[in-house]
């Protein structure tokens, strides 16, 4: 529930939008908006097939959008912790959407916890002082 929250209080075109929950004696769903434009992490497979090639520029778009997404979290004391290629995925528009806030929190306070996806996490959240 706590990412429940946390989508809640987000409204930037770079973040995946929340719509609603719903539960079960089991299950808990949350219904997201559909980004059918698939994950960042399988981008370069599918622009290669297409004949396409993976530009500097179109990288930096990619890394704008999602640097304003985070900015815009920030601003309100919230912390991904799990910024990887599989958690930045494309919107029926094209458009980048950071995704996955199951991790995230909001503190305006130093966090010590260490979270996330081992091979993406910055080394001062190693350390646990971040």
């Amino acid at each position: 529930m706590d990412e429940v929250a946390i989508l809640q209080s987000l409204d930037q075109p770079n973040i995946v939008r929340y719509y609603e929950t719903y539960d079960d004696a089991k299950y808990l769903y949350l219904v997201m908006e559909n980004c059918p434009g698939g994950e960042l992490f399988d981008a370069f497979d599918v622009m290669k097939k297409n004949g396409e090639d993976y530009t500097e520029k179109k990288a930096a778009n990619v890394l704008h959008k999602c640097l304003a997404a985070l900015q815009h979290c920030h601003s309100q004391g919230i912390v991904h912790r799990d910024i990887k290629p599989e958690n930045i995925m494309f919107g029926s528009d094209e458009e980048v959407r950071l995704v996955d806030f199951g991790l995230a929190k909001q503190s305006f306070r130093k966090m010590h916890t260490i979270a996330g996806t081992p091979y993406f996490m910055a080394p001062e959240v190693l350390d646990g002082h971040y």
